[in-house]
């Protein structure tokens, strides 16, 4: 080996890591009895190595053992091995036709296909930060995964599988699957259609996916991330084209979007959750004390980019924020409320999601107002988030105040932090400031105008 790179591996501790095979997952899946068989292998020795997933994966992982015949250990949620050696591999199965009807019964959206979270039975290596994994398929059967693709040179699928927190949500579905690749500026979104749809409805579902994916290249000329699981789940006739979406970021960025399929493009074009979820992609992972800065970036970006890509009119986003500041004021308990962040904490348990929802859209809103009027139209939210793309979006860890500190730094301002330290303290509703108000007529206008594509392909070489 070159002495140079010698050194530097010696000196630099991220190389030698980055330096060596990454771990390697087989998985081939059996189609009729619904079991996923696993096997990880790892070309590093070492004295003691922890496997483990979420909580649920001990009653979800089944015949583990080692390749070697050594004996493993269990450790609370996960298990010991040691003596590890180079190139050595861990094997078990999972059930996930169990695992997934387990989940089915305790949800009232049915779906066709096998939906699991790979965090209850994909073990992870501790001290891994990324795993390869080649998975096998019978014939006619599908599978989509937040998982990053990588090139293949046969009929074997090859995935990118980056670690997460073990209780960050992932959706694994696998099935008899439409698959579809919606390429835009930035990135491609990989999607997967479950169910038994018609040609047409899948025609309708892609046209309406498409022009939800330029809506948020709105924001400022791209998507944030370059590959994006969308599953779209049918389950049955509903009210709405849209029933249910939710984002995703355990072990890759995805967003799952429950439809009912036979509804006319009309009802699809109404749709709001789709861009929503979307929105996510703009904003790293802020856990529930940073709910109210996450949903309120999402609910407020779902009117503005809907009004930039023309599925709604300004006038008609601008009314869609006042009625949502009424609802969310109206959710707001008048006495004795707690804090918005601590809302914000108890939001699933409490269901605070009007107040907190809304909340955060109006801190969104007052930012936005104020970057623009302070910086004659020059900077905004978008404008924040392109840079906070640029630099420090693939990063996982951000705490809320660690978030909107960056997002200062990178504009040279101080509006972030400081409306953020207001809003998290507020114990009622925040102030809204007028929507119809002359002064601020041209700024209202420019939140809801698309920027020029070619002025949002130079600002992206900055």
């Amino acid at each position: 080996m070159n002495r140079i790179v010698v050194l530097l591996l010696l000196l630099v501790p991220g190389l030698a890591a980055a330096a060596r095979e990454p771990a390697q997952y087989t998985l081939r899946y059996d189609a009729a009895s619904r079991v996923m068989r696993v096997s990880l292998c790892l070309d590093r020795a070492a004295a003691r190595q922890r496997f483990a997933g979420d909580a649920t994966a001990p009653d979800h992982v089944r015949d583990l053992s080692r390749s070697s015949g050594a004996s493993l250990q269990r450790d609370g949620d996960g298990w010991n091995a040691r003596d590890w050696r180079a190139g050595e591999c861990l094997r078990w199965h999972a059930d996930l036709g169990r695992i997934a009807d387990a989940n089915a019964h305790r949800s009232s959206l049915r779906a066709s296909e096998t939906i699991t979270d790979p965090g209850g039975w994909l073990l992870m290596a501790s001290g891994i930060e990324a795993a390869d994994a080649s998975v096998e398929l019978p014939a006619g059967i599908a599978m989509s995964a937040p998982w990053t693709p990588l090139p293949s040179p046969d009929a074997t699928r090859r995935y990118r599988i980056v670690h997460t927190p073990t209780d960050w949500l992932a959706r694994l579905a696998i099935g008899h699957l439409s698959e579809t690749t919606i390429e835009r500026p930035g990135g491609r979104l990989h999607v997967a259609i479950g169910g038994k749809s018609d040609v047409a409805q899948r025609a309708r579902l892609l046209a309406w996916l498409g022009r939800v994916s330029d809506a948020a290249t709105t924001a400022y000329g791209r998507l944030p991330l370059a590959d994006v699981q969308v599953l779209v789940i049918p389950v049955g006739a509903q009210r709405e084209a849209v029933v249910f979406g939710q984002s995703t970021r355990g072990q890759g960025n995805g967003l799952s979007l429950f439809v009912d399929p036979s509804r006319d493009a009309r009802a699809f074009e109404r749709d709001w959750i789709a861009v929503h979820e979307l929105s996510h992609l703009f904003h790293p992972h802020l856990g529930a004390r940073g709910a109210w800065l996450a949903e309120g970036l999402a609910t407020y970006l779902q009117n503005v980019l809907r009004a930039r890509a023309g599925l709604l009119t300004p006038a008609q986003a601008w009314a869609e924020l006042a009625d949502g500041f009424a609802r969310g004021r109206a959710a707001t308990p008048r006495d004795r409320a707690p804090t918005l962040e601590h809302a914000s904490l108890a939001m699933e348990t409490d269901h605070g999601y009007g107040r907190v929802y809304w909340s955060g859209t109006a801190y969104w809103l007052v930012v936005d107002l104020e970057l623009r009027r302070s910086s004659g139209g020059r900077l905004g939210v978008d404008e924040a988030l392109r840079r906070f793309d640029a630099c420090c979006l693939a990063k996982q860890d951000w705490t809320p105040q660690a978030f909107v500190e960056r997002l200062d730094a990178l504009l040279g301002t101080d509006v972030f932090a400081r409306r953020w330290h207001e809003y998290r303290g507020l114990a009622q509703f925040p102030d809204i400031p007028a929507l119809d108000d002359p002064a601020d007529a041209a700024v209202r206008a420019a939140i809801m105008r698309a920027k020029d594509r070619s002025d949002a392909k130079s600002k992206a070489k900055d």
